[in-house]
């Protein structure tokens, strides 16, 4: 065991130093060829506003119609007799009925044992969702509407965002891979993840757009929807550095380049302000601000480097009593990680470091939990990797369709299996 954590360790620090090498490349600095990045001629373009509208609608109508279609799989394959008032119910599954309560009780109302235990679930969905109670009366159904509306948002932040990078096919197709994605069904769900696709998105979007005050404001978003929404600083960072390339200007030129710096930081560094607001929180229910850490006690999650929890998955997945589970949660989770990690190698040097850094900072970051039972849903909003992939797919039909048949045909099983409380959260 120990040498496989050094081994996986020096394989990390290794892949971490030659994406940071190749992003100070892209500052300015004088790096050998092997780090430089190579990017191929591409044909972005700013997307005209009545494409976006109809990214929108597009996506809502997608999530309407992918809900009522799903309703009426499973009901058929259950035959349970549902009907269109228990399609809100069959959401809440897992994680979901926890929001459903925290909606209607509040974080100090909702306990368990005499115990805020659920200070663990980020705020930002929940204050939504009870804002949209207001017109619809039905907890879960103004969850779903929140997933559904925040999903479309998102799918137009991601569309703007690869279209002016790589053009416009290159966008639908990147769209087309989140879709089809084996647990991109949690989008439709009472979960976090469409908030935290559309704040992500807009955040990575104002990021490269160079708009930081509203990168500003949607950053903070995304911390207060996740903790991982916090490495958004060091994509607007690593872009901002990469923008005003230091270290290729004249000595006395990268004083005021490094001064120009540190003058956009406090907004840079707003992310912060969404952990402030959820510290907050804990110290309003609990008299402690870092109380979350106390419960995650209960939910046997903490910090743990990723070597062991990729250990612990290989060994559950090979050994667990229970063989549905092992196709359920552990296999996955174990396929998922050198899937996404190749992908991001091959692609090390053809796209930019700001993207290229942060989607192996998330990927790493989700594979340090102590009780890692949620990769794929997690992943669902690793949104760099979708639009490498569907760049990679240029030109190659036939590929794009196999691999998005296949995904689909798999969401097609963890969503049957969600749905009859398998273990897939």
């Amino acid at each position: 065991m120990r040498v496989w954590t050094v081994a996986a360790t020096g394989v990390f620090l290794a892949a971490f130093l030659t994406l940071a090498i190749g992003w100070l490349g892209e500052c300015g600095a004088p790096v050998r060829p092997f780090f430089r990045p190579l990017y191929p001629p591409r044909k972005g373009l700013v997307p005209p506003q009545k494409d976006l509208v109809k990214v929108f609608l597009a996506a809502v109508i997608f999530r309407v119609v992918f809900s009522l279609g799903a309703l009426l799989l499973y009901d058929l394959l259950s035959g349970e007799g549902l009907g269109l008032s228990d399609l809100p119910g069959l959401w809440l599954r897992w994680d979901a009925p926890h929001y459903q309560k925290l909606v209607e009780l509040g974080y100090d109302g909702y306990r368990e044992n005499g115990q805020p235990l659920f200070l663990v679930f980020y705020p930002l969905y929940v204050w939504l969702t009870r804002g949209f109670t207001f017109f619809i009366h039905n907890t879960a159904l103004a969850g779903l509407a929140v997933s559904a509306l925040c999903f479309a948002g998102g799918c137009v932040y991601l569309y703007a965002l690869v279209c002016r990078e790589y053009g416009q096919s290159t966008a639908r197709r990147t769209l087309l891979l989140l879709v089809c994605y084996p647990f991109s069904f949690f989008f439709g769900g009472m979960m976090t993840e469409s908030l935290f696709l559309l704040t992500t998105a807009a955040g990575l979007w104002h990021i490269r757009s160079h708009h930081w005050v509203r990168f500003a404001l949607w950053g903070a978003l995304a911390a207060l929807t996740r903790m991982v929404g916090l490495i958004l600083i060091g994509a607007a960072i690593a872009e901002l550095v990469r923008s005003v390339k230091p270290f290729s200007l004249p000595k006395k030129e990268q004083k005021a380049a490094f001064l120009s710096i540190f003058q956009r930081l406090p907004l840079l560094l707003c992310p912060l302000l969404g952990s402030g607001a959820y510290l907050a929180l804990n110290y309003h229910v609990t008299g402690d601000p870092f109380a979350f850490t106390v419960m995650q006690q209960h939910w046997s999650q903490g910090f743990q480097w990723f070597p062991s929890v990729l250990a612990y998955l290989a060994r559950h997945a090979l050994t667990w009593e229970t063989v549905m589970t092992r196709w359920e949660m552990w296999i996955p989770e174990l396929l998922l990680f050198p899937f996404f990690a190749l992908l991001l190698w091959r692609c090390r040097r053809k796209h930019s470091a700001t993207f290229t850094l942060y989607a192996f900072v998330y990927l790493i970051l989700n594979y340090c939990l102590s009780w890692l039972l949620s990769a794929g849903r997690y992943l669902s909003c690793a949104l760099p990797f979708f639009f490498f992939a569907a760049d990679g797919l240029e030109g190659k039909p036939r590929r794009t369709a196999a691999l998005c048949a296949a995904m689909a045909l798999a969401q097609g099983f963890f969503l049957y299996r969600y749905f009859r409380w398998g273990q897939v959260m």
